[in-house]
């Protein structure tokens, strides 16, 4: 009985090392692109307007999707601004 609660511990703590490792590995994915996303539209300033949108687009979706309304309000009224995002110097080949 001791061997087989051992062997259980051992099973258990495996598998939520596993899945540990297999959910940070998806969510590392894609947050470089929602960064950039709001790196680019971080200049904008909020506006009535903006809020507005937002409001209705909650009441469309019965109060659910609010991340999802507030990313398509940045991108309707916020210009993507490229200069905000720090852009790596080209590293030019040197010739000798």
């Amino acid at each position: 009985m001791n061997q087989s609660l051992k062997l259980l511990l051992l099973v258990l703590a495996g598998a939520c090392t596993l899945g540990t490792t297999v959910a940070w590995a998806a969510d590392s994915v894609p947050t470089n692109g929602r960064e950039r996303f709001f790196l680019k539209r971080q200049n904008c300033p909020w506006t009535e307007e903006m809020g507005k949108a937002i409001y209705e687009c909650l009441k469309r979706n019965d109060g659910f999707n609010a991340h999802w309304c507030h990313n398509e309000t940045l991108n309707e009224f916020c210009p993507v601004d490229e200069n905000a995002i720090p852009h790596p110097p080209v590293e030019t080949e040197k010739k000798g």
